[in-house]
């Protein structure tokens, strides 16, 4: 495994296996996948682009006592399958406006859910132990079957969280302590080699917010990496409240849509100021 000039190398991803035959909804969790955003022009553009492209997010990883890694960041787009009466807290960390996509859908396009770690798991302790005697492996004597094995543990990570920890809260700005279980998290992680970008950083150089939003904008502007969908595959599209509601229409209206589909599209607002309290 690779660890120079502040790049991880990883290989190409698996590509998208066929499609699940049948969908068998949770009994316990809503069906929907739910991602929200702390600005209505952001949700906006998705439904404009009928994509959302994936951002680079800076992991804290010291929870897996890898030696030299400490944060490590890679492009994804994250959702929860939190039911509608219990969303009022992630929106409160993660903003006020969302899209729900059917679960059946965000499964066919690959979107994984990820797993919570004990720090003093034998999990933890295994993966610890494997990752860091592949970052001593002498990369120009690494077997085929050895770089598989060295991609597979780092892919793997990319859907690691620990149980708890401190986080940014993306509305107030304030580093809080955050059960991560109760978000319910399910990530899409995007090939973004494809189109000549990294698909991990670790090294302090590239872990700054604002060399990663900038590699971030550029993404944005490559639909070829991001997560598209169809008006018909959204749920419910979350807003605050009914001044939003008009400006939302408003662009819906501006949209290049056949009558129908606008109205049907226009159906699927929520305005949660009206709605919190009703579910």
């Amino acid at each position: 495994m690779d660890l120079k000039n502040g790049v991880l190398s990883f290989g190409k991803m698996t590509p998208n296996k066929p499609r699940q035959k049948k969908h068998t909804p949770s009994t316990m969790q809503a069906d929907a996948l739910f991602t929200f955003t702390t600005k209505l022009e952001y949700l906006m553009g998705y439904l404009e682009l009928s994509y959302i492209s994936p951002r680079y997010y800076i992991e804290d990883i010291k929870y897996l006592r890898i030696p030299k890694l400490k944060k490590i960041a890679y492009p994804m787009k994250c959702f929860c399958d939190i039911n509608l009466h219990k969303l009022d807290v992630h929106i409160e960390w993660y903003g006020n406006y969302g899209l729900a996509f059917s679960k059946e859908w965000g499964m066919n396009k690959g979107i994984q859910p990820i797993q919570y770690i004990n720090l003093e798991s034998e999990l933890r302790k295994s993966f610890t132990t494997a990752f860091s005697l592949a970052l001593k492996t002498d990369t120009s004597k690494e077997s085929k079957a050895q770089i598989k094995m060295e991609n597979f543990l780092l892919h793997e990570m990319m859907y690691f969280k620990p149980y708890s920890g401190i986080m940014k809260n993306r509305t107030t700005g304030k580093n809080e302590v955050k059960c991560f279980t109760d978000e319910c998290e399910w990530r899409y992680i995007s090939d973004v080699t494809i189109a000549g970008f990294e698909q991990v950083h670790y090294d302090n150089a590239y872990l700054n917010e604002d060399v990663l939003n900038y590699f971030n904008g550029l993404m944005a502007e490559v639909p070829e990496i991001a997560l598209s969908f169809n008006y018909e595959d959204i749920k419910y599209i979350i807003v605050k409240s009914n001044i939003e509601f008009r400006v939302l229409t408003e662009k819906i209206v501006s949209l290049n849509l056949g009558e129908t589909e606008k109205y049907q599209l226009m159906s699927k607002i929520v305005v949660w100021d009206n709605s919190r309290g009703d579910f």
